[in-house]
């Protein structure tokens, strides 16, 4: 049959409309993802985390379809009151942290292991070496918490117990004012604010590489927001992985936006991710969620043993099923 002009237009005029339809359908599924509630993700002053504005300032979260609220709290006990009200749904985390909400019936999941303090992580203060503080006051972020740990892990190095000195709590932020009207006699703090206290005299007493493995970032989440939404989840993990590769990739770029966002200075937040360890999804995989491998990079082996100090100390009531803590499928799912 022989076509008109006015048969191909018509049918052009049908093709058309197909196409139309399906990208149409395509933006609106796209959409429909992206107009879910946003996901609150909750963020401190550890430099670290600082990657959670690269995947929202440069449209990763976005380009992976998931629709993400980043937070910036920078007292570290308001973050963790936050998630254990539920004002967050999820937020990064010093691991031993994650073990005590847990246990206190905040229903949680380790999702991905971000970071790992090399020397981020000091005491600072008077005096020459750690020693030192020997029956003298020493500022712990909040009392019983990963702060606490770390300086008591730190004094066991040189021969002190918990009865040989006399905790304060002072927020890391606060440890150089602290040391200088003489409130303390030296308190742990991390970067970016260390460089503020050796500024004005103050000696680093002791180091995370002392104590390696001691102090490791976790990002978590509320169990049943992990059951609600799995997909999120997963993809909020791949764009943090894919920030870390973009750092990699564009550090001076990265920096100025952490600096723009936070208000620190590009030296600040440089120091504190060349003294801190980014870990990627192989690193999780090979490592961190590797519950056959003997060492503290396993958050199974250093679980336990976070977990057996907290309950001696009566921080937590009753011990924990770390395999139930830990949830390994999403980095499995994404590594493949």
């Amino acid at each position: 049959m022989k076509m008109t002009l006015n048969n191909k237009l018509f049918y052009f005029l049908v093709f058309d409309i197909m196409l139309l339809f399906l990208f149409s359908s395509f933006n609106l599924t796209n959409a429909q993802k992206m107009d879910k509630a946003p996901i609150k993700v909750g963020i401190n002053f550890w430099v670290p985390n600082f990657l959670a504005f690269i995947a929202q300032e440069k449209g990763i979260f976005k380009k992976n379809g998931v629709n993400v609220n980043v937070t910036l709290i920078p007292n570290y006990a308001d973050e963790l009151n936050a998630y254990s009200n539920g004002d967050l749904d999820g937020t990064f985390i010093v691991y031993s942290d994650a073990i005590i909400q847990h246990s206190n019936g905040i229903d949680t999941k380790v999702v991905f292991n971000t970071d790992s303090s090399y020397k981020a992580d000091v005491i600072v203060g008077n005096g020459n070496n750690l020693s030192d503080v020997k029956g003298k006051r020493i500022g712990v972020d909040v009392i019983n918490s990963f702060s606490h740990f770390f300086v008591l892990k730190s004094l066991e190095k040189v021969g002190l117990g918990e009865g040989d000195v006399q905790f304060v709590n002072v927020p890391v932020q606060n440890v150089t004012s602290a040391l200088q009207k003489g409130q303390i006699f030296a308190g742990h703090t991390f970067d970016p604010f260390v460089d503020d206290a050796t500024k004005r005299g103050y000696k680093i007493l002791s180091t995370s590489a002392d104590v390696p493995g001691i102090i490791t970032g976790a990002l978590v989440f509320h169990s049943d927001l992990v059951q609600q939404r799995p997909q999120d989840i997963q993809n909020i993990i791949k764009s943090m992985d894919e920030a870390k590769k973009d750092y990699d990739k564009n550090k001076a770029q990265d920096i100025e936006i952490m600096s723009q966002k936070t208000g620190f200075s590009k030296d600040n937040i440089m120091q504190g991710l060349n003294k801190d360890q980014l870990l990627d999804l192989s690193f999780n995989v090979q490592k961190s969620f590797n519950r056959n491998l003997n060492q503290t990079t396993s958050l199974y082996k250093l679980g336990n043993e976070i977990e057996k100090f907290y309950a001696e100390r009566g921080v937590i009531s009753n011990y924990i099923d770390i395999d139930e803590l830990l949830d390994a499928d999403f980095v499995n799912a994404l590594i493949k």
